[in-house]
């Protein structure tokens, strides 16, 4: 039974700490977009609807490129200041998590304060 909306609605209800719940489908149609009652965007309308639209579609291709060698791929975690995003792919739709950035990721979040300062080495 195909249901965006009750997967959304049951997506808030298992997590607590998720902000937001896009599908977008594999022709570039958003099919849902919806923020948690009550939680202020970041964005825009306009600007939410464009990355949606067209960005995790791009990224998961990307990912799932190297599938034949490496194996399928579970999922893409994006970190921002503002905003941790993951992407699942679903059939034949991308899903997008949105959450408040101070949601662990154990070992992404350990590595990146380990390798923080090696940062200097990099800068021109």
């Amino acid at each position: 039974m195909y249901d965006p909306e009750r997967f959304v609605e049951e997506a808030f209800k298992r997590e607590r700490r998720l902000r937001y719940v896009g599908i977008v489908d594999d022709s570039f149609h958003i099919v849902i977009s919806k923020m948690r009652e009550g939680v202020q965007s970041i964005t825009s309308a306009e600007e939410e609807r464009n990355f949606v639209q067209l960005m995790p579609p791009i990224i998961m291709d990307a990912t799932e490129k190297l599938q034949i060698l490496l194996g399928k791929v579970d999922n893409v975690t994006v970190r921002y200041e503002k905003v941790l995003l993951v992407f699942f792919r679903i059939d034949k739709n991308t899903v997008i998590f949105s959450f408040n950035p101070d949601v662990s990721t154990p070992f992404i979040s350990l590595l990146s304060e380990t390798m923080r300062p090696l940062t200097t080495y990099l800068i021109r």
